[in-house]
């Protein structure tokens, strides 16, 4: 796995002063700047649809600069789209740094958490979080279905979305999820969240608990979810668990402080919170 896949995106304050060059060595924030490449926009656009050469990634970076700016948001459709998966990987990896100004595009995003590019699913699991509106219930589902991919890192992202979705995405995607896939771990997530929800300790404990891999997946999302505080408590009770890849994501949480930076890391918290957000 590449350093590119794992790394965090930007944020929006960011994405106004800098942009990411991005290969397979990692992502460097480097200041906007008028393109490398000599190109405009469309004729970027052009090379990008046609992948001819061999991009190092700067190319899709300076476009990133030009969309929305001299290219129409709309263009960023015709790389999701392409028949060649490589562009659509330029579209999903652009489109983590939109929101819901492309939000009509959020389908096509969805269709992508099918690709064969494991990173290229991620990427489309965040863009979705990012893009979705309160129409987009069964997208939304299927971004939370990636808890059952056969990848790490595309698991880690779904519960990363499970840790930052708000509250409605969470609810429909839930809904969705449970609706679209009865009689397995995701309405079990549903029946959970209603038997458990005036008790959020006891709904964690339940689902870290759970014998079925996704449920606890799901699980570590809440214990680490970015409340108005972050309970370490509830982190520490998934890094106790007898699953090692939800230990190993929940010591990942407490080294890093994987949080928003709206939340606040609390050390002091008592185990029994309040509602969940």
């Amino acid at each position: 796995m590449t350093d590119l896949f794992k790394a965090m995106r930007l944020s929006e304050e960011d994405s106004e002063t800098g942009h990411i060059f991005f290969s397979e060595g990692g992502k460097i924030l480097v200041p906007l700047h008028k393109p490398k490449t000599g190109m405009t926009g469309q004729e970027m656009l052009q090379r990008l649809l046609s992948r001819s050469g061999n991009d190092d990634g700067s190319l899709a970076n300076d476009f990133l600069v030009e969309l929305g700016r001299t290219v129409p948001l709309e263009a960023l459709r015709q790389l999701l789209t392409s028949a060649d998966p490589r562009t659509q990987s330029t579209g999903a990896f652009l489109a983590t740094f939109q929101n819901q100004n492309i939000s009509a595009m959020v389908g096509d995003l969805a269709a992508l958490l099918r690709h064969k590019n494991p990173q290229t699913r991620f990427d489309a699991v965040e863009s979705i979080l990012r893009c979705s509106t309160r129409d987009h219930g069964r997208y939304l589902a299927e971004a939370l279905f990636a808890l059952d991919d056969e990848d790490h890192g595309v698991r880690m992202g779904a519960i990363q979305f499970v840790r930052f979705a708000k509250d409605w995405q969470l609810k429909l995607a839930r809904r969705h999820a449970a609706s679209l896939r009865p009689h397995t771990p995701f309405s079990t997530i549903a029946d959970l969240t209603k038997e458990w929800h005036e008790d959020t300790s006891g709904m964690i404990r339940a689902m870290l608990d759970h014998a079925e891999p996704m449920v606890r997946r799901y699980g570590l999302g809440l214990a680490s979810r970015a409340r108005l505080m972050v309970v370490d408590a509830f982190v520490e009770w998934a890094q106790a668990s007898s699953d090692a890849e939800i230990a190993e994501l929940a010591t990942n949480c407490l080294k890093r402080n994987l949080i928003s930076r709206n939340a606040v890391w609390h050390s002091s918290l008592p185990a029994k919170a309040g509602t969940l957000a």
